[in-house]
C-alpha cells in the first residue's frame, strides 16, 4: 500500500465529531491540501511543531507593533500548522512525547499571552485581558477535570435543540482554539480591540454555562430512568 492510499485510509476511518472551525482548518485545508504533501516531504511532524515555536513570538512583535494584518496571516498560518502537526504525527505513527509537550507549551504560551499584548499595544486595561485568560482557563479547567468525568458517567448523552442538530451531522457547537483565533482575527482587522475581550470572555462563560445544564438535564434524566427500571 503506498503513502496516498494508506493516508486516505487513516482519513476514513477517523470520522469524528468536530467543532465547526475546526472542519474547516482540519478537512477543508490541511487533510485536502497540506495533509499528503507534508508525509511525502519525509519532514517529522516535531519539525512542523517547532515552527510554531517562531510563528508565535512574531505574531506578538506585530501586535505590539501594531501590523494587525501581518498579525491575523501568521495567527492563521499557526492555526493551521497547529492542526497539521498533530494530523501528521497520527497518518505517518511518528507521535512523539516531545511533539505533543512542545505542541502543549505552544498553546498554553500563546493562547494566554496574545491577550496581554493586545492589550498592552491598545494601552487597554490589563484587567480586560486577565477576564479572557481566566474566562479561558476555567472553561478548559471545568470541561476537563468535571464535565468530561461527570459525562462518562451517563448511560445515554442526549443533546438537545441546535446543538442536537449539528451533532447529528458530526459538528460540535462549541468554542475551541480555532474559533477563539478566527474571532480574535476577525476583532483584529476591524480593530475592535475591547469588544474583542467582552466576546471572547462572553463566549467561553455561556459555552460552559450551557454544557454544565445540559449535564445537568442529562443526570436528572438518568435518575428518572434508574426510578422507572
Amino acid at each position: 500500500m503506498n503513502l496516498d492510499e494508506k493516508l486516505k485510509k487513516r482519513q476514513r476511518l477517523e470520522i469524528k465529531s468536530m467543532y465547526l472551525i475546526e472542519y474547516i482548518y482540519r478537512v477543508l485545508m490541511v487533510k485536502k491540501f497540506l495533509l499528503i504533501p507534508l508525509a511525502r516531504s519525509g519532514i517529522h511532524p516535531v519539525g512542523v511543531t517547532a515552527i510554531n515555536c517562531i510563528i508565535f513570538p512574531l505574531v506578538l512583535f506585530f501586535i505590539y507593533y501594531h501590523h494587525y494584518i501581518l498579525a491575523v496571516v501568521f495567527i492563521q498560518v499557526y492555526a493551521i500548522i497547529d492542526h497539521a502537526d498533530g494530523m501528521l504525527a497520527r497518518y505517518t505513527d511518528k507521535k512523539t512525547w516531545i511533539g505533543s509537550r512542545l505542541d502543549r507549551f505552544n498553546d498554553n504560551v500563546f493562547f494566554n499571552v496574545i491577550f496581554i499584548f493586545i492589550a498592552i499595544s491598545q494601552n487597554i486595561s490589563i484587567y480586560l485581558a486577565l477576564m479572557v485568560i481566566i474566562c479561558m482557563n476555567l472553561h478548559g479547567f471545568i470541561a476537563m477535570f468535571y464535565l468530561q468525568k461527570e459525562l462518562r458517567k451517563l448511560k445515554v448523552i442526549r443533546r438537545f435543540g441546535l446543538k442536537k442538530w449539528f451533532m447529528d451531522r458530526n459538528f460540535i457547537l462549541g468554542i475551541d482554539c480555532s474559533l477563539m483565533l478566527s474571532i480574535v482575527s476577525l476583532f483584529l482587522l476591524f480593530g475592535w480591540f475591547q469588544a474583542l475581550f467582552f466576546t471572547i470572555s462572553f463566549i467561553y462563560v455561556f459555552d460552559i454555562l450551557y454544557r454544565i445544564i445540559e449535564l445537568k438535564v442529562n443526570q436528572n434524566l438518568d435518575k428518572k430512568e434508574y426510578s422507572y427500571e
